[in-house]
């Protein structure tokens, strides 16, 4: 007889208190866009020096991505999420109160640091404690986190714009960090790394709780179990033959996710909207929060969406959107009309932002944390979050470079480019992983199954 399956109220609480990270995340990107316009004004930046002022954050990142993967493997998911709630805190201070353009900076790289944490341990948290069936739109709340962070920031620029107090957009965000360092503490680990770090007991206690059904509890608990006789987790595993394949999926995805474009909206878009008509700089961070506004929107519209159509048909939908915004961008900035520039590049980003929040920016954190095997996922989440952060920043230094090389059409000519390399990419090589669970997922892998088939069903 099937037994029904029920399921406690207690992971949704787990879920949205790990994505308080999101917040951070979201919010430590956004703030910069505002804030750079008075930084520039206070401290007369080049800009050269206004694109690396953008590029810290990305940098401190990339390197917090890269060097905690093994230790959120080796430590756990909700320490160091404890710890990254801390550094959030630190660097927020340190950003702040900075006196000079160089500890500026600073802070910005320990901002960076826990934000490379985050943005790949609180989706590989929360996948680890969702049940199947609600597995994508959880881990997907952490991207609207995210995109609430952002709009959060916006909403802050805005109303900070005209005093110009950008110290005061950047101290905001401690309130969402001492929050999610306060949550944390309540908070349980994730029953899977404890499964593979030999603490199975509290590993079922926890899957008692999660699941609120002695039965589920117990096949998960076996299902978990049988993926431990898999090799231990290392480098060497991590890019054998057999693991590989998540590894295209998974750098090929965060790589897309960056170099289709969003950061020039995320940091850039007061910039862009200057660029097209927006005279002030109040009336383009209010722009800008439109921008926000549909960002958070659409990825609320996508949610129930994830679990219900699927990983791919959200990425297609989503990614045809965003290049064919990246067409109008690229059109309108050839036109002599004035009128015309602003009110279309305008258009076309809420159609960018719509596209990107109901595919890449939600699916891309969602695949990476379902599709590596438990003893390698938080070191391949690492290396993909790395590749994410790694190609974030190149895009940030690069943008205003275009821009003076190429003008904004033909800079929005290489992204819409860009975009439609990922459309094949995706075609090509990403699975369909919805109502499939963690350890079908590994079985398939080392079964040797092709890219698309790791998510089948059999």
């Amino acid at each position: 007889m099937t037994q029904a399956v029920k399921h406690s109220k207690f992971f949704i609480v787990i879920s949205l208190i790990a994505a308080l990270s999101g917040i951070l995340f979201g919010y430590d990107t956004g703030v910069i866009s505002g804030a750079i316009l008075f930084i520039n004004d206070q401290f007369h930046l080049s800009p050269q020096m206004n694109g690396l002022v953008v590029a810290m954050v990305l940098l401190g990142a990339l390197i917090g991505a890269i060097f905690s993967g093994r230790l959120t493997d080796r430590l756990g998911r909700r320490t160091l999420l404890i710890a990254d709630a801390i550094i959030f805190i630190v660097g927020t201070l340190m950003t702040s109160f900075a006196s000079d353009i160089h500890l500026l900076m600073l802070g910005r790289f320990v901002v960076g640091l826990a934000i490379g944490i985050a943005s790949y341990v609180a989706p590989l948290y929360i996948s680890e404690i969702a049940p199947i069936r609600y597995r994508g739109a959880l881990v997907s709340c952490n991207q609207l986190m995210i995109t609430i962070g952002i709009f959060l920031s916006y909403i802050v620029d805005y109303k900070l714009a005209d005093s110009g107090n950008w110290r005061g957009m950047f101290l905001a965000g401690i309130v969402p960090a001492a929050c999610l360092l306060i949550g944390m503490l309540a908070l349980p680990e994730s029953p899977r790394w404890m499964m593979a770090n030999n603490q199975k007991a509290r590993a079922l206690a926890t899957l008692r709780r999660l699941r609120d059904d002695e039965y589920q509890a117990h096949k998960e608990y076996e299902q978990i179990e049988e993926t431990l006789k898999h090799p231990r987790g290392s480098w060497r595993v991590l890019f054998s033959k057999a693991i590989r394949p998540t590894l295209i999926i998974g750098v090929g995805l965060a790589v897309l996710q960056q170099v289709s474009g969003i950061n020039t909206i995320i940091y850039y878009a007061p910039t862009i909207f200057k660029m097209s008509g927006f005279e002030s700089a109040a009336t383009a961070i209010l722009a800008t929060m439109g921008v926000g506004f549909v960002f958070v929107l659409f990825t609320v519209i996508a949610l129930p969406f994830i679990d219900r159509w699927g990983r791919r048909p959200l990425l297609f939908t989503g990614m045809i959107a965003m290049s064919a915004s990246l067409a109008f961008l690229a059109y309108a900035f050839n036109s002599q009309d004035v009128a015309f520039i602003k009110w279309m590049a305008l258009m076309a980003m809420f159609v960018y932002i719509a596209g990107f929040a109901i595919s890449l920016g939600p699916i891309m954190w969602l695949m990476i944390s379902e599709i590596y095997p438990l003893k390698v996922r938080g070191l391949g989440s690492s290396v993909a979050t790395a590749a994410n952060w790694g190609s974030n920043m190149i895009v940030a230094l690069t943008f205003l470079t275009l821009i003076e090389c190429l003008g904004p059409s033909g800079t929005f000519i290489v992204y819409f480019l860009i975009s439609l390399i990922g459309l094949w990419f995706v075609y090509a090589f990403v699975p369909e992983t919805r109502g499939v669970s963690l350890e079908q997922i590994e079985d398939h892998l080392y079964e040797g199954k092709a890219c698309k088939q790791l998510g089948l069903k059999i």
